[in-house]
């Protein structure tokens, strides 16, 4: 996709600015350091309440592919982009997209004078296969895994003197599956947090053992619970009956969070991204904290704010939903300029990212 709608995930990203792109080195996973791979993107325009410079205005993410990267609670794995143009710019109309219906219309402001972008992410890319001066890279992590199948063009090379046309937007192993983000109004019945009480005399007053009672998602709740005390305790506990591990969980506050986080996804088990621009996040757990106070945006210092959250669905989509170590998370937190500040020769600017996890 050289344009995309509301939103795409994964693929190679359709930069909002095609000609000043992140740096490589801003794009290195902050525990391994090696190349992110993009993740998604949304376009985020304010309408009239963002500034002339921010009339186009796109979030781009991306994530490490190391799976040991992942940790609990810890958003290093992650960084988020944000880029905005006016509405004169030298990329897209003035008036907007072009009608589909009139057929394929070569795009006349299409980019010819751009930087080199690395065949396997999509990212600038500033190194060229030494052999035929052809392929980019952004690193020789990606010229590896390129390799195999570039030697077959680098004999093309030697032969001919070019290589044929390829597919423009090739997929190899290290992006993910490629899907188009449709958006629509979030409804919820009235009454879907009944029963949900954050009151602890509730709990106090139940009866012990009283699991006929027990909703299906406090049941999930605490089979977690097992998990985790299980994960904390396992040579010491290895001979523990349930009853024992009853005992040991029933002590733990009810996730009244979850409970809510929980009931929602239920609602609309295939969402993959809430976006609520200056709003409150859905919390997914109260057993690991949101920040009260977040930082300020590094380029202008104006507050910044939460403006999307991604849910657990969008991990099964790119295929790192499995046991064990794996990409995870219970949700992902994005937190933007509130002033939406202006970005030097209209490039990207990074913003805050958080991550809760089911601990």
């Amino acid at each position: 996709m050289s344009r995309c709608t509301w939103g795409k995930i994964g693929g190679k990203p359709s930069w909002l600015n095609p000609k000043v792109l992140p740096k490589s080195s801003d794009l290195l996973c902050s525990v391994c350091e090696k190349p992110m791979c993009f993740l998604m993107q949304v376009c985020a325009n304010g309408g009239e309440s963002d500034p002339p410079h921010a009339f186009h205005r796109t979030l781009f993410l991306f994530v490490c592919r190391n799976p040991g990267c992942s940790r609990p609670n810890d958003a290093s794995n992650l960084k988020a982009f944000r880029c905005q143009l006016p509405r004169a710019n030298d990329f897209y109309s003035f008036d907007g997209p072009m009608n589909p219906d009139f057929g394929d219309v070569p795009d006349p402001r299409a980019l010819t004078d751009g930087p080199g972008l690395c065949k396997i992410c999509g990212c600038a890319a500033a190194k060229k296969c030494a052999k035929c001066q052809v392929a980019r890279y952004c690193s020789q992590a990606h010229q590896v895994i390129d390799w195999p199948q570039h030697k077959l063009e680098c004999a093309e090379v030697a032969v001919n003197g070019s290589i044929s046309e390829e597919p423009k937007n090739p997929r190899n192993a290290f992006v993910f599956k490629e899907f188009e983000v449709e958006i629509g109004q979030e409804y919820m019945p009235a009454n879907l947090f009944d029963g949900i009480s954050d009151d602890e005399e509730d709990d106090d007053n139940e009866e012990d053992g009283n699991d006929e009672d027990e909703t299906e998602e406090e049941k999930k709740a605490r089979i977690r619970d097992f998990e985790k005390f299980l994960k904390e305790n396992k040579e010491k506990n290895a001979d523990m009956t349930k009853e024992d591990l009853d005992a040991a969980t029933a002590e733990q506050p009810k996730d009244i969070d979850f409970d809510k986080f929980n009931r929602l996804v239920n609602l609309n088990p295939d969402q993959i991204v809430r976006y609520k621009r200056y709003g409150l996040p859905l919390r997914a757990t109260g057993r690991s904290e949101l920040p009260e106070v977040v930082e300020p945006c590094d380029l202008c210092g104006s507050p910044r704010r939460f403006e999307m959250q991604l849910m657990p669905h969008l991990l099964s989509l790119i295929d790192v939903d499995a046991i064990g170590q794996s990409i995870d998370w219970a949700s992902v937190y994005v937190f933007t300029c509130s002033a939406s500040c202006e970005i030097a020769d209209y490039g990207y600017a990074k913003e805050l990212v958080v991550k809760q996890d089911f601990i």
